[in-house]
């Protein structure tokens, strides 16, 4: 998409799970739309919009037919691109209300032009936008740790981390490259590790326990993985934890 779309979009029922390759902003005219954006839940109704991210595997229900602004925005373009710097669901003040009113009335009266899709987006995108808000890499590497933190012990895709994040696989991996010096595969194997070593003080669980619960498939693949990262085993970090030459490993 090379340019901003705004229309006024009509919902009713249940539409299901998809995504697209453009940042998407719904603000309510009538109505509220039920919106399921994977990594986080919401309603878009008279005090409250949402942004969806380019790539987000989203969906969304009405019970009724209710009305919408709602702008496809590209994801380079002259305006500040607002991919994660825009909360998923926002508040809606007195100077949003009053573009949604203008947008409503304008976009049900005519064609809009693209110098006044443009300029009616820039000033919005300036109003939902928080100000001193996190670089925007930044803030998607701390929704993946998160993500990571709350899924430790399932099978975890590198697609699944940045679906949380709301980012695609290629635009995490680049966040993490440059915001941490590593990639999202290297976190998830370091913070796996880490849960490890820290259950290995606890002298009640197994090694073999600690391996499903820091999401490692048995005890030979969190022993190799610990001895190729860290240089050492499940047992020897466990000896030097508790402090004794031997014991249960």
């Amino acid at each position: 998409m090379n340019e901003t779309v705004v229309e006024i979009r009509r919902y009713s029922g249940e539409i299901e799970r998809h995504r697209h390759d453009y940042p998407q902003v719904i603000l309510p005219i009538s109505g509220a739309l039920e919106i399921d954006l994977g990594h986080r839940s919401g309603r878009v109704s008279g005090s409250t919009g949402a942004f969806v991210s380019a790539g987000c595997q989203h969906a969304f229900y009405a019970k009724q037919t209710d009305s919408f602004v709602v702008l496809d925005l590209p994801s380079r373009r002259g305006i500040q691109e607002p991919d994660e710097d825009i909360p998923a669901f926002f508040a809606i003040g007195r100077e949003i209300h009053g573009l949604i009113d203008y947008m409503a009335v304008q976009a049900g009266s005519r064609e809009l032009s693209a110098s006044l899709r443009h300029a009616w987006s820039t000033l919005l995108l300036d109003r939902v936008t928080p100000p001193n808000r996190p670089d925007r890499a930044e803030l998607a590497i701390r929704r993946a740790t998160a993500f990571i933190e709350r899924k430790l012990a399932d099978p975890i895709r590198i697609a699944d981390i940045a679906e949380a994040a709301g980012m695609s696989p290629t635009r995490l991996h680049e966040a993490f490259t440059k915001r941490r010096a590593t990639t999202p595969h290297a976190h998830l194997v370091a913070m796996r590790l880490d849960a490890a070593e820290r259950m290995l003080a606890d002298p009640r669980l197994s090694i073999a326990d600690i391996a499903i619960l820091s999401g490692h498939s048995d005890q030979s693949a969190l022993t190799r993985a610990m001895r190729r990262e860290r240089d050492s085993t499940p047992a020897e970090v466990r000896r030097n934890l508790l402090g004794r030459t031997g014991g249960n490993a």
